[in-house]
């Protein structure tokens, strides 16, 4: 309920006051495992994801933002859940595997951090590992503002990335590394 709420009240903000402009909604399939895979450099930028499709988008949020109990309540009810940046969080990649598995959106920053540009090699593996072992869909995002009050913000959804020949095989270091670069170059040509 808190999510619908949210998702009716940002979307008259981000259309009135900063003139959002979404193209490529299409790319987004409407059932089925799907990662949408954005670049990252505001806080305001899951909410720019949400606003794509109808379909309830999970993130992940770090650990840190769940130790004040107001703060937790609202972002579980945002439909984040708890990772651990500086561990390999088996909880989370669980989660993230099973909800992808069962059909779910997932909205990934593969940088994991906000960052003023886009660098192909400041990305994390997380996307390509999460699709591999899910069998999801990742459709490459990106959003362009400054979030100052009256800027336009576009943001563009391209096609799925194609990472078949990457599925059912032994998954290795190398492989998360390629199918990676080919998931950041296509957020990468959408800015």
């Amino acid at each position: 309920m808190l999510y619908t709420f949210a998702w009716n009240l940002l979307k008259v903000y981000f259309f009135v006051f900063h003139r959002l402009t979404i193209t490529g909604r299409e790319h987004i399939p409407a059932a089925g495992g799907v990662i949408i895979c954005s670049n990252h450099s505001s806080m305001m930028d899951p909410t720019i994801l949400a606003m794509a499709t109808r379909r309830t988008i999970h993130y992940m949020a770090k650990k840190e933002l769940y130790k004040n109990f107001f703060i937790a309540a609202v972002i579980r009810g945002l439909k984040a859940f708890p990772v651990d940046r500086d561990s390999t969080d088996m909880v989370a990649y669980k989660k993230a595997v099973d909800l992808l598995a069962g059909g779910g959106v997932i909205g990934i920053f593969a940088q994991g951090s906000r960052f003023k540009e886009l660098d192909v090699k400041d990305a994390k593996a997380g996307v390509a590992l999460f699709a591999l072992k899910s069998g999801a869909v990742v459709v490459p995002a990106a959003i362009k503002t400054t979030y100052k009050l009256f800027s336009r913000i576009t943001y563009n959804i391209g096609p799925p990335v194609d990472l078949s020949e990457f599925r059912d095989k032994k998954i290795k270091t190398a492989m998360l590394n390629d199918a990676t670069e080919r998931i950041m170059n296509a957020v990468s040509a959408l800015l």
